[in-house]
């Protein structure tokens, strides 16, 4: 028989049953940070890979589940933790949206903007909430950024911001050779969506342009190395810089530059020894990667979705949210194949809702 879904737990003491799919690197980040979370119950792990998802029920001694009806059939849940490739994101929030359990969704939650506001619209007519993580809003450094420009207000008016994404480790060359992608695609979303709620304003225009590190990838057409130049309503111009391989650290930073001064997000290093020389200060690499400088963040993301399961509050990230970032990378991958700047045409949010929203391309290198 299947369970009918729990309704929304108003301010009880119990811990939100609920279900983890996806037992890949994703998977992992997050089952650790479900099991650390007293107010969450880690009460499955779905994946058709049977052998993977048993070794990580058996780490958390949670049960596994080959398909996601077959665990929603096996016991009462509350929510849906969603950690698998975005194709497959469709089927699993229609699923679990039939079984009234609301849920979170690694980024992007569909891989188009129409797709996004279908799957946003399935959850709403089934009463439960559908959350996309974009983890920098999550964590303690980008926060402390938001609050300075927006709370405090200490550097007065936003005139430019300079965003810096370095991978670390570079992905396999197989990754890359084998459909892994323009990096405008794969890296952009998580600082456009910063730099978007940061700023409180829209992305009127974008020109991009990449490189590639080598001539195998180059002949491939692969661009492991981009530039973003964002021109927002407002005036305020951003620069996103992307590459694959940063091989000093994981590299991420931020500065947005006002009026009346400067507030940064400076990269963390992987400890906080030095020792001085006669050869001169050193100091250790930056943290190795995502899961380790954005620890505090994944587990800061689950927690507010525990508040939304338990407390019904409502999540910070929009649907107008994930609609504007996807709408702004997939300008950001036409600029780079086309070399021109493309526009966001007035009235693109309001135009996107009902399916009408459309990039306008604009001849020329300087954004207008």
């Amino acid at each position: 028989m299947a369970f009918a879904a729990t309704p929304r737990l108003l301010n009880r003491a119990r811990a939100a049953r609920v279900l983890l799919v996806g037992s890949g690197r994703m998977g992992h980040i997050r089952a650790n940070a479900i099991y650390g979370n007293p107010r969450l119950e880690l009460s499955g792990i779905v994946d058709s890979n049977v052998e993977e998802a048993a070794k990580l029920g058996e780490y958390y001694q949670a049960p596994h589940y080959p398909s996601l009806a077959s665990a929603i059939s096996a016991q009462p849940l509350d929510g849906v933790v969603v950690s698998t490739p975005t194709p497959t994101h469709e089927p699993l929030i229609a699923e679990a949206s039939v079984a009234g359990l609301s849920l979170f969704v690694e980024k992007p939650v569909d891989e188009t903007a129409d797709r996004i506001r279908q799957l946003f619209g399935v959850a709403r007519r089934h009463g439960v909430e559908l959350c996309c993580g974009f983890q920098r809003r999550f964590d303690p450094s980008y926060l402390s950024l938001y609050r300075q420009v927006n709370t405090v207000g200490s550097i007065g008016a936003p005139l430019t911001a300079s965003i810096f994404f370095g991978d670390h480790p570079a992905p396999p060359r197989s990754f890359l050779l084998q459909g892994g992608g323009n990096i405008i695609s794969d890296c952009s979303a998580h600082d456009v969506d910063y730099i978007r709620w940061v700023l409180r304003d829209e992305v009127e225009s974008v020109y991009a342009t990449g490189t590639s590190s080598d001539d195998e990838l180059r002949e491939r057409g692969v661009v492991d190395n981009a530039t973003m130049v964002m021109k927002f309503t407002r005036g305020t111009v951003v620069t996103l810089t992307l590459s694959r391989g940063a091989n000093y650290g994981y590299d991420q930073r931020c500065e947005v530059f006002g009026t009346d001064g400067l507030a940064s997000v400076q990269n963390q290093p992987e400890h906080c020894g030095e020792v001085a020389d006669a050869a001169g200060i050193h100091r250790p690499k930056w943290t190795h990667s995502f899961p380790q400088r954005f620890e505090a963040a994944f587990a800061n993301e689950l927690d507010a979705f525990a508040d939304t399961l338990l407390r019904g509050t409502p999540w910070p990230v929009t649907e107008e949210d994930c609609v504007a970032v996807q709408r702004v990378c997939d300008a950001a991958l036409e600029s780079c194949e086309g070399g021109e700047v493309v526009r966001l045409g007035e009235g693109a949010a309001e135009d996107d809702a009902m399916g009408l929203g459309e990039l306008e391309v604009v001849g020329g290198a300087g954004l207008r």
